[in-house]
């Protein structure tokens, strides 16, 4: 009976040191998954931020992008020869008063004209990327800040002023079957290869594309290059475009996308 009793306190002390060793790991456990998910807040907070102030930073770029538009374009009115014309200030505003980033020209702002007072309205989309960067892992990935901007172009007393003024999305977006008309345009166009090509075999090709409507008004050849102008029509929009095919180039200047004044598609 006396070594019976004698061992309990041996086992006693066993057991205590075996749940004082689990609670020790129990307790470095949690402080470790504490420490884990104390970091992971922290990084998905500081990824957010830092997302934040990218997508701001680019926000402030697009804007930038519309005002500097509207000074070159105001620049170009300014220095064109003599009294420049309604066709001719048109020229000048489809080929400045945009994003030049975008579309390899085929994008085109929306230009309206007002004779009194006189002005010009082209309605374009500005767009600059930024990185949106994961909190802890996956790869990081470009988005783009987008908005759409009124540059209004008036003449007083021979003085050309801008005005930048942002708009509703929709307004910029309803260019969008325009833009890939052209585009489809620009592609096709490619199948020249000879500078002998006529207005006909121009509409043929052109023919077969979905979703708008072609009107080929004129086609020149020179000097291993063929210069197409050509009214493209979609729901509710037209827009006339400049197409000049370098049939000696099978790279991505084979076909240059210039948008232009509804004049020069006239017949």
């Amino acid at each position: 009976m006396a070594r019976a009793s004698s061992s309990t306190p041996v086992a006693g002390r066993g057991s205590r040191a075996v749940t004082g060793g689990c609670l020790t790991v129990l307790t470095v456990l949690i402080l470790a998954l504490g420490s884990v998910l104390a970091w992971m807040a922290y990084a998905s907070h500081r990824a957010d931020t830092g997302n934040t102030d990218r997508r701001e930073e680019a926000q402030a770029v697009v804007e930038q992008k519309a005002r500097r538009a509207a000074s070159v374009t105001v620049r170009a009115l300014t220095t064109a020869q003599g009294d420049v014309s309604r066709e001719a200030a048109e020229d000048i505003v489809l080929r400045h008063a945009k994003d030049p980033d975008l579309g390899r020209g085929t994008v085109a702002a929306k230009v309206t004209y007002a004779k009194t007072p006189e002005r010009l309205t082209a309605v374009a989309l500005f767009a600059d990327g930024y990185e949106v960067r994961p909190a802890v892992w996956g790869p990081v990935r470009i988005e783009s800040a987008t908005r759409c901007y009124a540059l209004a172009f008036q003449r007083d007393s021979g003085t050309w002023h801008a005005k930048v003024t942002p708009q509703p999305e929709a307004a910029c977006t309803r260019r969008q079957p325009i833009t890939a008309a052209a585009q489809a345009a620009q592609e096709a166009l490619r199948a020249i290869t000879r500078t002998s090509v006529n207005r006909a075999q121009v509409q043929t090709l052109l023919e077969p594309l979905d979703g708008a409507t072609y009107e080929v008004t004129t086609v020149t050849g020179r000097n291993h290059t063929v210069t197409v102008t050509a009214l493209v029509h979609t729901t509710g929009d037209q827009q006339c475009y400049r197409f000049v095919r370098r049939t000696d180039s099978a790279g991505e200047d084979a076909v240059t996308t210039t948008p232009i004044a509804a004049a020069h598609c006239a017949d």
